[in-house]
């Protein structure tokens, strides 16, 4: 239908866009999204439907398209079977209802189809996914769920290690000792520490799991809007759980237990109060895994007079930091990389007044270190990329020309319309060089100028804090992006450890 509609309106170059299996409220469609960057790059000036529903059945973006976005790139719209026209107005005014209409239709539709899932899940079906972890499907009902006869042994030792009485982390901890690997997560080797870390949350969320006790939960989410795609938890208490679905791996009276086990453990940890104001968070890291630095503090008891100085020792003296993943799993996975809090106060404040003195000594000299230092980043000379992207955008423009005044020949029959193809080809093809071209020097263009603009920012940033005596949570995070701690090593009987600054703008600064 659109191809015999084109060539009787004389559209002989044509392209079709065909999305395929994608609901018509989704606009980020591939095909749809690639016509759109076509329009965009200046390749197409009128887009055919069959009717207006093929375009999209959300009302406020379609009319958003066809009323804002087409315009806007002088492109002519056409809904065949609705006989709806851009160009000659036709059917425009009753086309906002339409749009309505199928909006309308595709949320019906959807209602049913939910209502028809939540039908079959209130009879305990499983409409889900991948099956919770210990559990499969039936290959003679995909609606069933029977046990995994290779997890569901994990999924009782963890039941097992919670009736004894162990917390989540402790569960997490023994798993990692007995090499037990979380099947489901893909790993290079089975030598990785990864392959058998358990988070805490993980386990947690297999002792909540009401389906390891035979039961069936009909849903954990709902949608907080038809068009946001976002989605909202349910609170457990709400839970609309069917029992006896499906064999069990634990017995319900177990599972109960777990559960009272569970809602007594205490949630917040007493007698270990920090009073250090932790300045760093957010911003400290360990080297080794990634993770954040969690702040610690002495154990209660320890004197508060440094026996060195005979001087009483503030709360930054008592707190330390240390890597989250050697605080929750332990040694197998990563070092604690532990550092004193005065120690890393003072050498991030000794860093930054050397910075801040040199760039106040020469602001010259310290720029053409920082330039030097930026990695993938460069001067350019921009004057030769500039005569060049203006002799690229004239050549494209005399292109657009020569095109107009064949297509003008073409229309008066001085021309065919195989001699027009053939000319335009490679002319064609050049232009698309010199599009792509243009591309990249813009690119260029514009990281030369970025890196300039991001060093004189730092440069005036660090200046400020050329008196700087103290550091605080606002020149952190003004300057610093993020801190990265090292692992102590042992060199010629001496410890070391490495930290890296990492500055915003401008990244690492090496000594």
């Amino acid at each position: 239908m659109l191809k015999d509609f084109a060539e009787k309106n004389g559209m002989f170059r044509y392209e079709y866009y065909v999305d395929d299996g994608y609901t018509g409220r989704n606009f980020n469609r591939p095909a749809f999204q690639r016509m759109i960057a076509d329009i965009e790059a200046g390749k197409i000036d009128c887009v055919i439907t069959k009717d207006l529903s093929r375009l999209g059945r959300n009302y406020i973006e379609a009319g958003s398209y066809i009323e804002i976005f087409f315009p806007k790139h002088h492109i002519r719209y056409i809904a065949i079977t609705d006989g709806v026209d851009s160009l000659t107005r036709q059917e425009m005014d009753i086309t906002p209802f339409k749009n309505i209409l199928n909006d309308m239709y595709s949320r019906d539709i959807s209602k049913k189809v939910l209502a028809g899932i939540m039908t079959r899940s209130r009879q305990g079906k499983f409409c889900g996914g991948t099956p919770p972890y210990g559990l499969m499907r039936d290959p003679k009902d995909k609606g069933h769920l029977i046990i995994d006869p290779d997890a569901a042994p994990v999924i009782r030792k963890i039941y097992d290690y919670a009736l004894d009485g162990m917390g989540n982390m402790r569960i997490a901890k023994k798993l990692l000792e007995e090499k037990i690997p979380i099947t489901r997560v893909k790993a290079n080797t089975a030598l990785d520490a990864n392959y058998y870390t358990w988070g805490t949350a993980r386990i947690g969320h297999i002792l909540r799991n009401p389906f390891y006790k035979g039961a069936h939960l009909v849903c954990r989410t709902h949608q907080t809007g038809i068009r946001s795609g976002s989605f909202k938890f349910i609170p457990r208490e709400d839970w609309e759980v069917i029992e006896n679905c499906h064999e069990a791996i634990v017995s319900p009276e177990e599972w109960a237990k777990v559960q009272e086990l569970i809602d007594r453990r205490p949630t917040i940890m007493t007698g270990n109060d920090c009073p250090y104001y932790n300045i760093f968070h957010g911003i400290i890291y360990c080297a080794t895994c990634g993770k954040s630095m969690q702040a610690r503090y002495e154990k209660v008891g320890r004197k508060d007079i440094d026996r060195t100085t005979k001087k009483k020792r503030e709360p930054i003296d008592k707190a330390f930091f240390t890597c989250q993943t050697y605080n929750r799993i332990g040694c197998k996975v990563c070092s604690s990389h532990k550092i004193e809090a005065r120690d890393l106060h003072e050498l991030v404040l000794n860093d930054i007044q050397e910075l801040a003195a040199q760039a106040m000594k020469d602001s010259d000299a310290f720029y053409q270190r920082l330039s030097r230092r930026m990695e993938n980043q460069y001067r350019t000379d921009t004057s030769e990329v500039r005569a060049e992207i203006r002799r690229l955008e004239e050549r494209n423009q005399e292109i657009d020309d020569v095109f107009l005044n064949l297509y003008t020949d073409k229309s008066k029959g001085i021309i065919s319309e195989q001699r027009f193809l053939k000319l335009t080809d490679a002319m064609e093809q050049e232009q698309n060089s010199n599009k792509t071209r243009l591309s990249e020097l813009n690119l260029l263009l514009h990281q030369s100028d970025e890196q300039e603009s991001d060093v004189h920012a730092f440069i005036e940033e660090i200046r400020k804090y050329a008196a700087i005596k103290e550091l605080d949570e606002v020149v952190l995070n003004r300057l610093i992006k993020k801190i990265m701690i090292g692992e102590v090593q042992k060199v010629d009987g001496q410890k070391i450890q490495e930290v890296k600054i990492i500055y915003n703008f401008v990244g690492e600064i090496s000594a």
